[in-house]
């Protein structure tokens, strides 16, 4: 099991690549997330030397990290204020920059084409992507705008699924941390029980929305984003 896991699970990716001349838009694009997966790893190569090497280096980063986490809470500060701490911000670019020395030209090209994947049209958001398939800005607007919409309409139903399960509690009294534990696992049973019903609602959004984002981009910028995806990645 790899140790770097929890660690990695809310941070975003860059990097050089053993001293070698790194592909900026790999750098930029790549989510070294998907390496929690073991299957992810064999697909990018990674060998039992780098993934020593990952561990040791989620181990030095995280001494730095979780140190300045606690003052944070300490100062009852929100997790929203680490989104512009330009400390923690600072933090998280050392430690992608680590990680992904780890890694050779090619894992990394590797590591950027599963992550598109990962996303779908969804990386069409993203400027750099956007500007390697040639969208125009007035593109990219329109593909944000309709995405946003998309979240918008996921965020109601999820508001709403909240707020039924919560008025069925709102009146519930608890004594101890136990009890608080309990209601709260009975909460989020119901809640995750409630979204599942729901699923239709979203898959019909997601297949809605992926259609209008795809009839903003010609056929030559679809093409090119599938050529950046590279060779399906279908673990079995």
């Amino acid at each position: 099991m790899m140790k770097f896991g929890a660690l990695f699970s809310s941070l975003f990716v860059a990097a050089l690549c053993f001293g070698q001349k790194v592909d900026s838009f790999d750098m930029k694009v790549a989510d070294y997330r998907l390496l929690l997966s073991r299957k992810v790893q064999a697909e990018c190569g990674v060998n039992e030397a780098q993934r020593a090497r990952l561990n040791k280096v989620a181990d030095q980063e995280k001494a730095k990290i979780e140190p300045y986490l606690a003052q944070v809470q300490k100062e009852g500060r929100s997790q929203d204020s680490l989104r512009t701490d330009k400390t923690y911000l600072g933090m998280l670019d050392e430690l992608r920059l680590r990680v992904l020395e780890q890694l050779s030209l090619p894992q990394l090209k590797r590591l950027r084409e599963l992550t598109l994947q990962s996303i779908d049209i969804r990386g069409i958001l993203n400027v750099t992507v956007a500007d390697k398939i040639g969208m125009s800005a007035a593109q990219l607007k329109k593909v944000r705008d309709i995405f946003s919409a998309y979240v918008k309409a996921s965020t109601a139903i999820i508001k709403d699924v909240n707020q039924g399960i919560a008025s069925k509690y709102k009146n519930t009294k608890v004594q101890t941390q136990a009890e608080a534990k309990s209601l709260n696992d009975s909460m989020n049973r119901q809640r995750d029980e409630e979204l599942k019903k729901h699923k239709p609602q979203f898959d019909k959004l997601e297949k809605e929305t992926k259609r209008d984002i795809d009839a903003v981009l010609s056929a030559k910028q679809l093409a090119a984003y599938q050529a950046l995806q590279g060779k399906p990645f279908n673990p079995k």
